[in-house]
């Protein structure tokens, strides 16, 4: 593929993922506040429902061949979906616990924790001075973007929080890894979550029964069973099965976005997410953005910009140096 083919792929797959992670987020908090479904795990598991019966259509339909893994790359896979798994739930579970606003200001925090782990692993890549500056201004306005916020703040939201952060700094550099890096599985973006979804529904299955969710929200919903919460009922199974589409079509995103483009882009777009985020939870809840806010808008769009120009004039640099043979 030529390089430019290659740009307006990674482009597009960066922007799908952005604007539907956004429509998650929103709509997932959604269904935990609003239909008043405060069970976090079994929305999660809602969701690895949804690639499972997802991914089963499209492997039926040929849009891809599922590939026979060995015992070595069970494993592997294995360990992975217990990362996927613990992700996914974490960032639910502390949605529950805290607002959108502190939820995204925590987030906010990725890509130093992308870079760092990037660092410390087994092939590190190698960033320049000029990425390392095009951070700053990222992660600076986020913080700023939600400064004056008036969320409520609970230590264990933002613990909780903050270890969703970790959690998906460290998946994204792995998801990089297993699909284009040294432990490469050679497994397409579908394959690789056609394998998955198994797996993670089991596993967070399991957890919601052993944490207490099953047997509420049985009962939770052997109310709105009821003949006089028939309209509720439909509101909450609309919303739950459009949740779990949105969260099938967000993983073929996410995967599909890391294998055409670098773990640390990765982290840059969910930051900008991260603005967006706020802006509309302006608009959709009719919240005034103070002008420090805005600066942090401004601060981290213009942060993700210089970081995608450094990016592609490092790219370009490395094109222009290759010897003609």
């Amino acid at each position: 593929m030529k390089p430019a083919s290659k740009a307006v792929l990674a482009l597009i797959s960066v922007a799908g993922y952005l604007v539907i992670s956004l429509f998650l987020t929103l709509h997932s908090k959604m269904v935990l506040q609003w239909h008043r479904f405060g069970f976090p795990w079994l929305v999660t598991a809602i969701h690895n429902l949804s690639c499972i019966i997802g991914m089963r259509a499209l492997a039926y339909a040929g849009f891809f061949t599922p590939v026979a893994l060995d015992r070595h790359q069970r494993q592997l896979l294995w360990i992975f979906s217990v990362l996927y798994t613990i992700n996914i739930a974490v960032s639910n579970v502390s949605l529950h616990y805290v607002t959108v606003p502190l939820h995204q200001v925590v987030r906010g925090t990725v890509p130093v924790f992308a870079v760092a782990i990037s660092l410390i692993s087994a092939d590190p890549p190698k960033y320049s001075r000029k990425v390392y500056l095009s951070l700053v201004p990222v992660v600076v306005g986020v913080g700023l973007a939600t400064y004056g916020d008036k969320y409520s703040f609970s230590v264990f939201g933002f613990l909780l929080t903050l270890l969703g952060t970790v959690l998906a700094a460290t998946k994204t550099v792995v998801t990089n890894s297993i699909l284009v890096g040294k432990f490469k599985l050679k497994l397409s973006a579908l394959d690789l979550l056609y394998q998955l979804s198994p797996m993670a529904f089991v596993q967070t299955l399991t957890w919601a029964f052993v944490v207490g969710e099953v047997s509420p929200a049985l009962s939770f919903l052997n109310d709105y069973s009821k003949e006089e919460n028939k309209q509720l009922r439909a509101s909450l199974y609309s919303a739950l099965a459009v949740n779990g589409a949105i969260a099938f079509v967000l993983n073929i995103a996410s995967f599909t976005a890391s294998k055409n483009t670098s773990a640390l882009a990765m982290t840059i777009t969910g930051n900008v997410k991260v603005v967006l985020t706020v802006v509309l939870g302006c608009i959709l809840f009719h919240v005034s953005l103070s002008p420090v806010g805005t600066f942090g808008v401004a601060l981290t769009l213009a942060g993700g910009a210089a970081y995608s120009a450094v990016r592609l004039a490092e790219r370009n640099a490395k094109q222009q140096a290759k010897p003609i043979i």
